[in-house]
């Protein structure tokens, strides 16, 4: 019978393929499930996101020992190749035929094992040849793990050379960085509380990435509310808002809370800053990061961002929408698989909510726009729109950070934040200004 770990990631991998599962969510209760010890769960999550990440270049290099190259293969057939593959590519403590032979248990427990010998044949030849095979330089997809249409999309946005660099970053694993809660404790003081050499101060002022940590939610400090997880582009949006002690927010896509948590510490919990969301367990996420962390200022809410009421005004309010995600592709990589045909829609989204969520603006207030994507469809040309039809609101410029660059040339009151500027996460930021004299509002 096949181990526990081979068995859970194919599990856990078949339904990320099948049926578009979240990462994170499918690989943690397929670990439950399987009640697997430390060891086990650590291998198991190695396999599944590593097969996740490398699957162009798996698959390019199952097909070169295929005896038909084009045959459609059966969908767990290619998983547990995949798995075994990956294995024997990436994992040097993982003997070859330790990977072989719990790839064939596997099979074996497979439709009556009609796959078995089949599963035995590829890799035994794979385990005697990979070593030849050659990736052409010029397969981008194949070299990088991103579909070809995504790369041909970031060539169209920035150019071949920024988009070459961006794939090299993207190939890499992305850093953990959390964000000290000043209402409760120093960078230097919540340093000396973690274990020796994991945590190092980032670029920004309360920043701090850690390192070989494991569950960062295991760490001291965590439970009493001394930080929270946030990626450095994230923390760098929230230095944008800038909201100011006393003043009155409004955070319309807020959940899971990170970034609403930050712009009450910036606030220094005075002030007022409502945070929505569309579903009630959300909200409630927000809710319980908030008390944990001593932010009574925020309150947390059901709310339609596109539909919601809009009774109040607010001095700043910030728009982090839903997108396509391309920007978080290192920390979520079944995202790059999605089908294009799922973006075309995403972009009349977020202009409504942008154009909705002005009416929360006071006049000399600021609407900010953001996504975590790098496609300019949902990023520049949704805020160009919605400048062109709202002529009340006008460009608002983004203070320079000290230490950190920006590689796309743009209007100051854009950024685009890429892994390879700082180490965050792919983002998008924008900053409008509502007119204190509006003249006549254009219809919507």
């Amino acid at each position: 019978m096949a181990t526990s770990s081979r068995k859970t990631a194919l599990t856990a991998l078949s339904e990320v393929t099948e049926n578009e599962g979240y990462s994170n969510i499918v690989i943690d209760k397929a670990i439950r499930a399987a009640e697997l010890s430390p060891r086990d769960a650590a291998l198991t999550s190695t396999i599944f996101y590593g097969v996740l990440e490398k699957r162009l270049t798996l698959d390019f290099y199952i097909r070169k020992f295929l005896a038909k190259p084009k045959q459609k293969l059966d969908g767990t057939v290619l998983n547990i190749l995949r798995i075994a593959v990956y294995q024997m590519m990436y994992l040097d403590r993982v003997p070859d035929s330790a990977a072989v032979n719990e790839a064939v248990l596997c099979a074996a427990e497979y439709r009556r094992g009609q796959y078995k010998n089949f599963v035995n044949g590829v890799l035994r030849s794979f385990a005697r040849g990979w070593h030849e095979v050659i990736i052409p330089e010029d397969d981008l997809s194949v070299r990088y793990n991103i579909p070809q249409p995504i790369i041909e999309s970031f060539k169209k946005d920035y150019g071949e050379t920024v988009c070459i660099d961006l794939l090299k970053a993207m190939s890499e694993r992305a850093e953990t960085y959390i964000r000290i809660n000043p209402l409760k404790t120093t960078v230097d003081d919540l340093i000396e509380s973690l274990p020796e050499n994991t945590a190092e101060e980032a670029v920004l002022q309360n920043a701090l990435c850690v390192h070989g940590t494991g569950d960062v939610t295991g760490l001291p400090g965590f439970a009493e509310g001394k930080f929270h997880v946030q990626d450095l582009s994230s923390q760098l949006l929230c230095a944008f808002v800038s909201p100011q002690p006393g003043e009155r927010l409004a955070d319309v896509c807020a959940a899971p809370g990170g970034k609403s948590f930050t712009l009450a510490e910036y606030m220094e919990n005075t002030g007022v800053l409502d945070a929505f969301d569309l579903y009630k367990g959300r909200v409630n996420l927000i809710k319980k990061g908030a008390e944990r962390l001593g932010l009574s200022i925020i309150h947390a809410a059901v709310r339609d961002a596109a539909t919601g009421v809009c009774e109040k005004q607010y001095d700043r309010v910030l728009c982090d929408v839903p997108c396509s995600g391309l920007g978080v592709i290192r920390r979520k990589p079944e995202i790059r698989y999605k089908k294009q045909e799922s973006f075309k829609e995403l972009p009349a989204l977020q202009l409504k909510i942008l154009e909705h969520s002005a009416q929360l603006v006071r006049p000399g207030g600021i609407l900010f726009y953001s996504t975590c994507t790098l496609r300019n469809a949902e990023n520049g040309a949704v805020v160009t729109e919605f400048l062109k039809r709202h002529p009340e609101f006008e460009p608002y410029d983004l203070p320079e950070t000290e230490g950190i660059s920006h590689t796309v040339n743009e209007p100051k009151f854009m950024r685009t934040m890429m892994p390879m500027d700082h180490g965050g996460d792919g983002f998008f930021a924008a900053a409008m200004r509502r007119k204190t004299e509006t003249g006549k509002e254009t219809k919507r």
